[in-house]
């Protein structure tokens, strides 16, 4: 989030592309660890208003850096985690001691829970594979037995009211 720039959010189709970070502990823009790590993910209305916002109170960089110090340079990793972010935590009303990694935790867990694939999950995280996501997550996939005779009740075309038909039996 540090390395973005305006040219990465598009609105209109409301994605963002992560296509930088800073390297750790400097304010220099590299690529991201792994190639996965380069990707675009779906921008949530609340998100793309909330940058629409920020940009609105605080113009972009020359460089289109979208979030910066007072005096129009990058954040390092470290002091963006440690005073900003815990300022804007407890400004929001977040948990005490809330990091930015939980809020990918968060994210991931919200994802999951409505259902979205481990496959496309791993893909929004920037994931390799779906392994981590599932060793991680995995509890808090839905799983119920109704979901299960749901599924193959609408396979089947079945209505879970509608009485079966003559000469059929359950």
């Amino acid at each position: 989030m540090l390395a973005l720039r305006v040219e990465d959010v598009d609105f209109t189709a409301r994605t963002a592309r992560i296509e930088w970070q800073f390297a750790p502990q400097s304010k220099i823009r590299t690529v991201p660890k792994t190639p996965r790590s380069r990707r675009t993910v779906p921008l949530p209305l609340v998100v793309a208003n909330a940058v629409r916002e920020h940009l609105a109170e605080f113009p972009p960089t020359t460089d289109g850096t979208i979030f910066t110090t007072r005096f129009g340079s990058p954040y390092r990793h470290d002091y963006y985690g440690s005073r900003i972010f815990g300022a804007a935590a407890e400004q929001a009303g977040l948990p005490e001691n809330i990091t930015t990694h939980d809020l990918r935790h968060h994210y991931a867990s919200v994802l999951l829970m409505q259902g979205e694939s481990v496959i496309v999950v791993a893909e929004r995280l920037g994931h390799e594979n779906a392994t981590l996501v599932l060793s991680t997550y995995g509890h808090l996939m839905p799983d119920s037995e109704e979901r299960t005779r749901r599924a193959v009740d609408d396979a089947w075309g079945c209505a879970p009211d509608v009485p079966p038909s003559e000469g059929t039996s359950v």
